[in-house]
């Protein structure tokens, strides 16, 4: 194991801080899961016209899109805090040359450090993933979509805690590596959500249907939101017409808009299925929004690694072991 990796885990997990916030937490997404339930199923029994199976499915997907939605929040709002001060503290503390100058590469050092703070928000996702994948019991969804929502969420992590380890590894001070990390999380998670406004307001101003082919956002392709709706919706499919919105229902209009499905404004968009996976597939004239994502959240990840390890510059020379001859003990 990598010898940062493992001294800051104990460090994380032996604290008295650990154990309460871990309670909390657990706690905490329990209970908002619990009142999630408990809105859908008043929404479904107030639903005239539904049977039980569509109600049911109907439920279970208004589960798991609240649950998944707030963990994705969850993580822009933890891992800018956990990894921000992970190099520029070090510094501070002025142990930073006491790293530099140990057996292990700066690439080392920087995966050390990012373990390190990822791990803590692993072991909080894994705590939670009961109530992410209650809904399967429901209906309404399926062992893809969780697997789709978990991967999208720790590929946001990565990205966010790279892009952290890489403002503290520039930053002077943990003020400004917290503020810049934050910065950054704010811009990719909520920002881009302007971006998409302005846009929806200048494609739709002379077109207000934007054409039988659809509009193609390029904001969306940076927002963790849509790449993980578009990972688990995808492929757009017309299954169960029910009368409530739910969480992703504004996600799924501009998902639908991009294919040429509807108008901008979701009049009339099909919402995905909820009594169970499958149905009738829609026309593809673009390809999925969270390729795009994957793709440039890689980029992002190998591009601030880079410049994160080439800050952390380390002695050239390493003292190496002796080579062995014949016949020495």
């Amino acid at each position: 194991m990598n010898p940062v990796l493992g001294r800051e885990m104990r460090e994380r997990f032996r604290t008295r801080r650990a154990a309460p916030l871990f309670t909390l937490w657990v706690l905490g997404v329990g209970l908002v899961g619990y009142l999630m339930y408990l809105l859908a199923r008043e929404i479904a029994q107030s639903g005239f016209g539904i049977g039980r199976a569509i109600a049911g499915g109907f439920v279970g997907r208004f589960l798991f899109e609240t649950m998944a939605l707030i963990m994705l929040t969850a993580v822009i709002l933890v891992v800018p805090g956990l990894t921000a001060t992970s190099v520029v503290a070090e510094r501070e503390r002025q142990t930073l040359h006491l790293l530099q100058v140990t057996q292990l590469s700066a690439f080392q050092l920087v995966l050390g450090k990012l373990g390190s703070s990822l791990a803590y928000l692993g072991l909080l996702v894994v705590a939670v993933m009961p109530v992410l994948a209650l809904p399967l019991l429901f209906g309404g969804m399926g062992f893809g979509d969780v697997a789709a929502a978990v991967g999208m969420v720790l590929l946001t992590a990565l990205m966010l805690g790279s892009v952290s380890i890489w403002v503290s590894a520039r930053a002077r001070s943990s003020r400004g590596a917290v503020a810049g990390s934050y910065l950054w999380a704010i811009g990719i998670g909520i920002l881009s959500f302007l971006l998409l406004l302005g846009e929806f307001v200048v494609f739709h101003l002379d077109d207000p249907d934007g054409g039988p082919e659809g509009v193609e956002y390029v904001s969306t392709w940076v927002n963790p939101y849509f790449g993980m709706v578009s990972a688990i919706e995808a492929p757009l499919a017309r299954r169960f017409e029910v009368p409530f919105p739910t969480p992703f229902t504004p996600f799924d209009a501009v998902l639908f808009v991009r294919q040429g499905q509807t108008d901008p404004f979701g009049v009339g968009f099909v919402e995905p299925g909820f009594a169970e996976p499958g149905g009738e597939r829609l026309p593809t004239r673009r390809p999925p929004v969270w390729m795009y994502t994957v793709a440039i959240y890689l980029v992002i990840i190998v591009l601030t690694l880079r410049a994160a390890t080439r800050r952390l510059r380390v002695p050239t020379s390493r003292i190496r072991e002796p080579r062995r001859t014949r016949g020495s003990p």
